[in-house]
């Protein structure tokens, strides 16, 4: 019987280390041919500032507890703000463990600060 045990227990364990999600990490890369200034980025259950991007540039990676294929995002580009800002995540799913990249472009032409930001995600 304690064989028995013995096996459903170890069994147990694997189940679950097999279960277990392996962890997001993301960065930012500037597409853009300015200077990003003071990115912010607000995930649904954490906020990480990545600061002063140069362009061409991407930051190191950072482990991230959950993201979507798009976030909020707040930067400074040429003086003048700039959001990117989700109406919400009905529909989406949680992006699944890995390396991905929020490449951020800069549009010179947008009439105001929600359009300056644009965003690709790219899964590594």
């Amino acid at each position: 019987m304690l064989r028995i045990g013995s096996f459903l227990y170890l069994l147990i364990i694997v189940a679950c280390l097999c279960g277990c999600r392996k962890e997001v990490r993301l960065r930012i890369a500037n597409r853009s041919d300015v200077e990003l200034l003071n990115v912010v980025v607000r995930f649904p259950s954490q906020t990480e500032k990545y600061g002063n991007i140069l362009p061409g540039r991407t930051t190191e990676y950072r482990k991230v507890n959950k993201a979507y294929r798009y976030a909020y995002i707040e930067a400074v580009i040429e003086g003048k703000e700039a959001i990117l800002q989700p109406q919400d995540y009905v529909g989406e799913s949680l992006l699944s463990g890995g390396n991905y990249t929020y490449s951020l472009s800069y549009n010179p032409k947008a009439s105001d600060k929600h359009g300056r930001l644009q965003l690709q995600l790219e899964k590594e």
